[in-house]
């Protein structure tokens, strides 16, 4: 009886490690392990700070020198530990300001020259120019990727915004490495096209389902889960907000964390929209609220029930604290919404009570929205890498664009201006919004 029990427990035994090798070859096979050189990319940046991230073939002690000149990178910045996977915070930092960086390991530079620089953010509440930059769902290097990536970079060098040739941030609404979401393909789908604006634009990526797959997002981002670059701490990189000047974004997660109403993700996303007093207000996640696209934001099984759940925990608290654009990917095309309010449940109870400014206009490109009154607009765009199929007929979406592209937003004063850069270099949507005060309505009695 005892021998039966040895043989069978070796058996079982056996048939563990026979099943971990298999998974460890799998996520190898799938590119679970990246262990090679990663160029720097620019994470968490402040008015008064900045990470710096990169990764080098074997373990080392990562040194960053940065300085105003190019010839003057005196300032010196080195890591606690011996690593192949580098992250150095920058702190006392002054504010809009250009820095040039070197980065190495004492012995050498292994990335410097005239390229490498970035600039911190003004100081919150800084009536500046600001220019960002949106992408949804790119993580799929081809032809699509890199004609959206240089459809934007050719736009924006020929309609500079105070002198910008390059956006001043850049945050995705998620799905950034495909198929699964491992380093390797990060590195080839995320880092490798991308590698000439991350060294310069700080990168916001949103988590979206594909990113899930694997443990790799929050190995090789940097988040302030404690408000260093703005906002209230949350305590967590899953979700958190920062400050650019006089915009405030607000940065969910839609994917992991719990939405109901009163879990801790509402608690917070609450007390940070009744603390900024930005005049500009973004809130960016990956699965939308509104969609007839890749996915049917009807259809209640779609995404466990993710965007219903959207609309009635996270909307009405976004409208109420005068957010004025929300973003979203998750669909594979491009739409954008009236400029609205109040609208929580299924496409067939939207109506024109629901729209804040009832114009024909907003289906052109050029549409232009004056705000009174309190309302948000809704955007999807999920098509930067991929273009999928769907019915692009929610009543809320009056522009529904089987297109590939990204969004450039240009804010000004009390003006922004979006642009939906096609990848064949067109402008195929473009709205503006003119804010003629500032309009926040925290009260219960807001659909009413």
């Amino acid at each position: 009886m005892i021998k039966k029990i040895l043989k069978s427990t070796a058996y079982f035994v056996l048939v563990l490690v026979f099943l971990f090798a298999c998974a460890r070859f799998i996520d190898v096979s799938l590119g679970g392990i990246y262990d090679g050189r990663r160029a720097p990319y620019i994470q968490s940046l402040s008015s008064d700070s900045v990470v710096i991230r990169w990764n080098t073939k074997k373990p080392q002690r990562g040194i960053v020198s940065i300085g105003k000149q190019l010839q003057s990178a005196n300032l010196v910045f080195k890591e606690q530990k011996i690593d192949d996977e580098h992250e150095v915070k920058l702190d006392g930092l002054q504010p809009a300001t250009k820095y040039y960086y070197r980065v190495g390991n004492g012995s050498r530079s292994l990335y410097a020259g005239k390229q490498y620089w970035f600039k911190t953010a003004p100081p919150a509440g800084t009536s500046s120019s600001v220019r960002f930059w949106v992408t949804g769902d790119q993580g799929q290097a081809g032809l699509i990727q890199s004609e959206v990536r240089d459809a934007m970079l050719n736009w924006a060098s020929s309609h500079p915004l105070a002198g910008k040739l390059k956006p001043d941030f850049w945050f995705t609404t998620g799905d950034n490495a495909y198929r699964s979401g491992t380093n390797k393909q990060f590195q080839q789908n995320f880092f490798v096209p991308y590698a000439d604006i991350l060294k310069n634009t700080a990168v916001w990526p949103i988590y979206g389902n594909h990113d899930s797959r694997r443990r790799t997002f929050y190995n090789i981002f940097s988040f302030p889960a404690n408000g260093e670059a703005g906002g209230v701490a949350s305590a967590t990189e899953k979700y958190y907000s920062f400050d650019y000047g006089n915009v405030h974004v607000v940065v969910l997660d839609t994917q992991s964390s719990r939405i109901q109403r009163n879990s801790k993700m509402i608690r917070w996303l609450k007390k940070d929209l009744r603390q900024t007093k930005a005049k500009w207000r973004f809130a960016v996640f990956h699965h939308p609220p509104y969609s007839r696209g890749t996915h049917d934001s009807d259809n209640p099984a779609d995404s466990l029930g993710r965007m219903k759940k959207i609309r009635q925990y996270i909307l009405p608290i976004l409208e109420q604290s005068s957010v004025d654009v929300v973003l979203s990917g998750h669909s594979h095309m491009y739409e954008r919404s009236w400029f609205m309010r109040c609208h929580y449940g299924a496409s067939d109870t939207f109506g024109t009570n629901n729209i804040v400014e009832l114009k024909d206009k907003a289906q052109q490109v050029g549409a232009r929205y004056i705000k009174k009154s309190a309302g948000t607009v809704y955007i999807t765009i999920g098509s930067s890498a991929r273009l999928d199929n769907g019915e692009l007929n929610h009543p809320a979406m009056p522009v529904s664009l089987h297109k590939s592209g990204s969004l450039l937003f240009d804010i000004s004063g009390n003006k922004l201006e979006a642009y939906f850069i096609t990848r064949d270099r067109k402008v195929a949507d473009n709205f503006k919004i003119i804010k003629n005060n500032h309009v926040i309505n925290n009260s219960q009695a807001y659909c009413n």
